[in-house]
């Protein structure tokens, strides 16, 4: 007897639950492979099956569902042991199910939403894809499941693998929906209902998401435009982090509540994912139990093509103005480090009155500040001059990052420079995390992305912000190799440049040029040298600064008020010869000396 005779005779199919979560409950933590395990702790995982066939499933979900060559090898470096992993989690589903339960080989995506620095042909997904569903095959799966996909081209290219492999597999592709009842990719179930009917999929439906309501609600949509049979999997809800781990809510009889309503639904295949465990599987059964589904009516829905959402970016800050017309004059200052603003403002103000813009740093030294975002409003709102924000990557993932940038948006803040942020190891608590969720190429992409009225993903979010996106560019060390990263950055937003501190003039020159030529505004960096020491410390110990022999001999033996006058003199000839190839200067003068910029201004 073959899956698909059972299906056809059985009123509904109950599979099992949450894999990964199971596993994780076992004392398996985060980041290990838990695909890996089909070969390294196979008692685990059969435990795991076994459970679910105690508690009621007769169809179990094999523990391959990243087990594809791409994530192994990208994640794990273990893509070489892909056919061998998928082949021992077909075994041992069967092991463990003896004959008491179908198994359904378990295919996950393999593109991550947010990689895009690493495109995958569609050559490459078949290929890919036909290497575990092979495998998974030859093991003795009953059926292949596609599940939690986002990308609906990627699924319909799985299906058709599937199909390739083996013509008359039982095929299930399902879809998530977690992004307010759409796709990650903006996709509503409508779009996905009538792409799927079309496919060659036996059973379409929606997994994952963000607990019952949400799947039940996009199967519904999914059903009203496709004659082909669903599937609902949902999670038991939206998960919690406490105390250094994960809870998902602990709540059978909800969850199989929302089985009969899948089963009025006209829904015939039903289980759980993450979250689940063997007892919502359990009380499923028994609620469920003498049901059946529902005949459904299908509806005619004509869509229509979504037209593009991309609005056209409109950057109209005071900053681009003076640096288009160039002069610019700015100054570097590092935020306070108690909430005392008042105080804050009297060491500075005396020496703002003679500069455009103040550049406001963020957490430099990875040394704890009042945030760059809060001092950049404060000091726009006490002095009137115009903030360029230091942004880094450092501290804050993703989620932490888009809702910095939509306060900073509303606050009226439009000019950021984009940095990665000097690592926690360097800093007070080198036992902090650097979270570095998007490279600075995937913050100006994020932030360009919101220009444009959309997310990362392209979906839209409203109102466009206008940030002035401002790119780090070192400039005297690899300046080829940094001017091509340079315009990488470019291409993905930024408009323009502010330089590290700049000390080779002849070398600054033959950069700054290209830059010129290309037509993005450049602001170069005069760091005002004040001792021997000082000059000898950023010479050889800072990355990516060298100050050549010249200016180092001018400060040899030299300290206090004679160096810093030497230190001026440099900074007025570097000014000097760079001033043709630049739009505008920005002092970062030493241990808050202010007045050395007046000193060189004069």
């Amino acid at each position: 007897m073959k899956f698909r005779d059972f299906f056809d005779t059985e009123d509904y199919a109950l599979f099992d639950g949450a894999m990964g979560t199971q596993t994780y409950a076992r004392g398996i933590p985060k980041g290990h492979c838990y695909d890996e395990l089909n070969i390294s702790m196979p008692e685990v995982v059969m435990d795991i099956h076994r459970s679910y066939i105690e508690a009621g499933a007769k169809v179990i979900t094999t523990n391959t569902f990243g087990a594809n060559k791409y994530i192994l090898d990208e994640y794990y470096a273990i893509g070489k042991k892909t056919r061998e992993i998928n082949y021992y989690g077909a075994r041992l589903a069967k092991r463990a199910a003896k004959n008491r339960a179908w198994i359904a080989g378990s295919v996950g995506p393999i593109s991550r939403p947010l990689d895009k620095k690493k495109k995958i042909s569609s050559g490459d997904i078949s290929s890919i894809m036909k290497e575990q569903i092979e495998a998974l095959l030859e093991g003795g799966v009953d059926l292949i499941i596609f599940e939690t996909f986002a990308h609906m081209d990627e699924l319909l290219e799985g299906i058709k693998v599937a199909r390739s492999v083996e013509k008359d597999v039982f095929v299930i592709a399902e879809m998530s929906f977690p992004n307010n009842g759409l796709t990650l990719f903006g996709k509503n179930p409508y779009e996905v209902g009538l792409k799927l009917d079309s496919s060659s999929a036996d059973v379409i439906g929606s997994n994952c998401g963000a607990g019952p309501q949400n799947v039940y609600e996009a199967v519904k949509k999914m059903g009203k435009i496709s004659s082909k049979d669903l599937s609902a999997m949902p999670n038991a809800g939206l998960a919690q982090f406490v105390q250094g781990k994960f809870f998902y809510p602990f709540n059978p009889t909800y969850f199989a509540k929302y089985g009969k309503k899948f089963l009025e639904a006209g829904v015939k295949i039903i289980g759980g994912c993450c979250g689940t465990t063997p007892d919502h599987i359990r009380k499923l059964s028994q609620f469920c139990e003498g049901l059946k589904p529902r005949k459904r009516k299908s509806v005619s829905i004509e869509l229509s093509e979504r037209k593009e959402i991309r609005k056209k970016e409109k950057i109209t800050c005071n900053l681009k103005r003076i640096l288009k017309k160039g002069g610019l004059v700015a100054l570097e200052i590092d935020p306070p480090k108690d909430p005392d603003f008042e105080k804050f403002i009297k060491t500075i103000e005396p020496y703002v009155h003679s500069v455009d813009a103040i550049n406001v740093s963020d957490s430099p030294m990875a040394r704890p500040r009042m945030s760059s975002i809060a001092t950049g409003k404060l000091l726009k709102e006490s002095l009137g001059n115009d903030v360029i924000i230091h942004y880094t990557c450092r501290d804050r993932n993703i989620l932490g990052i888009q809702a910095d940038l939509l306060g900073a948006s509303a606050l009226g803040l439009e000019n950021f420079l984009v940095l990665g942020g000097d690592p926690p190891s360097i800093g007070d608590y080198p036992f902090a995390t650097g979270v570095y969720d998007l490279t600075t190429e995937g913050l100006v992409e994020m932030m360009s992305a919101m220009n444009h009225g959309i997310d990362l993903l392209g979906n839209p979010v409203g109102k466009c912000t206008r940030f002035f996106i401002g790119i780090g560019m070192g400039i005297c060390e690899e300046e080829e190799k940094n001017w091509k990263i340079a315009r990488q950055k470019i291409k993905k937003g930024g408009h323009f440049i502010i330089t590290q501190p700049v000390f080779d003039i002849k070398r600054a020159k033959k950069t700054l040029n290209s830059i010129k030529e290309a037509g993005i505004p450049v602001i170069v960096s005069i760091l005002p040298l004040i001792s021997s020491r000082n000059a000898e410390y950023i010479h050889y110990e800072v990355p990516g600064i060298t100050i050549p022999p010249i200016f180092l001999k001018k400060m040899d033996m030299k300290r206090g008020r004679e160096g810093e006058k030497e230190g001026v003199a440099i900074a007025k000839e570097i000014i000097k010869e760079l001033k043709p190839f630049a739009n505008g200067v920005l002092f970062m003068p030493p241990l808050g000396k202010f007045y050395l910029v007046e000193e060189i201004l004069s």
